[in-house]
């Protein structure tokens, strides 16, 4: 029997247990994480399949297609939380924002999550680097934009200031950040080449 034989196998004996008829994770929670091979989503968080939604590419990025996955994962199949998962060495990153640490990437992950409209649930929108040296899953500390009640301030402590606003794709005028769009060349006017493209075919822009 060949190695995909034994895969294929396995998946089949154990995969449909681990959901409902309707693949509804059971911790109604979705990651977003770097394809690397080193990087194992549900392991890092201790849950099995199952368990979760995962969406995964080239650095972890927020891109339109994971926005619109994330929709769907929330609207149709019950989820709320998000986890983002970044890693130390990353070549997604090093090609798609060659200027931004792992740390800077995961809070500019969140902070469009958090801002995104097509998304109901926002709240819970946390970040973690994966040390692929170490092992060690370390969690990215993100404030929210919105500065606290005067009340909860420290008496004397200025505001906090708000992020600035992200631009929207020319397109599907969803908000992206142009540290992390795929497209290369004007970056601030669209979030992906795909999104490019449609606008220059004359596709009317997806609502």
């Amino acid at each position: 029997m060949s190695e995909m034989d034994l895969f294929l196998g396995g998946a089949w004996d154990h995969g449909p247990r681990h959901s409902g008829p309707d693949g509804r994770p059971r911790k109604a929670l979705a990651i977003l994480a770097c394809m690397d091979a080193r990087l194992d989503p549900l392991r890092l968080l201790g849950l099995a399949a199952g368990d979760a939604h995962v969406l995964r590419n080239a650095g972890g990025v927020v891109t339109s297609d994971v926005l619109e996955g994330l929709a769907m994962s929330q609207r149709r199949l019950g989820t709320r939380g998000v986890r983002v998962i970044h890693h130390t060495d990353c070549g997604g990153l090093a090609e798609r924002a060659p200027m931004q640490s792992p740390e800077a990437s995961v809070r500019s992950a969140v902070r469009i999550l958090r801002a995104a409209p097509d998304l109901p649930h926002r709240d819970d929108v946390r970040g973690y680097v994966l040390d692929v040296e170490s092992g060690s899953l370390a969690e990215v500390l993100t404030p929210r934009a919105a500065p606290p009640p005067a009340s909860a301030r420290r008496p004397g402590s200025a505001p906090s200031a708000p992020e600035p606003a992200l631009p929207r794709c020319r397109w599907c005028k969803r908000a992206f950040d142009p540290a992390t769009s795929s497209r290369r060349r004007a970056r601030r006017a669209y979030c992906s080449d795909l999104c490019r493209l449609a606008a220059r075919s004359g596709r009317p822009a997806q609502r």
